[in-house]
């Protein structure tokens, strides 16, 4: 199962953490797994190269991608990122709630 937190700081996504292989299929055909990958992959460039802020990225080939701004950066500019990339994975996991755990944290600093 793969599971993916989003971060909430004020109403502002922040950060997503997703962790695990689906384990729809084998390592290198889990469509799923690419799916999720994908959407977090392109959400993340458009943070970096789209909209210029600089997101802390972290992806390995265990299944764990780490994509989290800073709270001093403008939050407000990338939430139509942040929240496409939520309805996104929520229409995924409506599908495939046996593969997928979304959750949603209100982070307070």
């Amino acid at each position: 199962m793969t599971k993916i937190k989003f971060y909430k700081n004020e109403n502002n996504f922040f950060k997503i953490e997703a962790t695990g292989h689906t384990g729809f299929d084998e390592s290198g055909k889990d469509i799923l797994c690419a799916s999720i990958s994908s959407i977090l992959q392109s959400g993340a460039l458009g943070l970096k190269k789209v909209l210029k802020l600089k997101p802390k990225i972290v992806n390995n080939i265990d299944g764990y991608i780490l994509i989290e701004l800073p709270i001093n950066q403008n939050l407000s500019k990338a939430q139509v990122l942040f929240e496409t990339m939520f309805e996104s994975l929520k229409d995924l996991q409506s599908g495939y709630s046996n593969y997928i755990k979304l959750e949603v944290i209100d982070y307070v600093y």
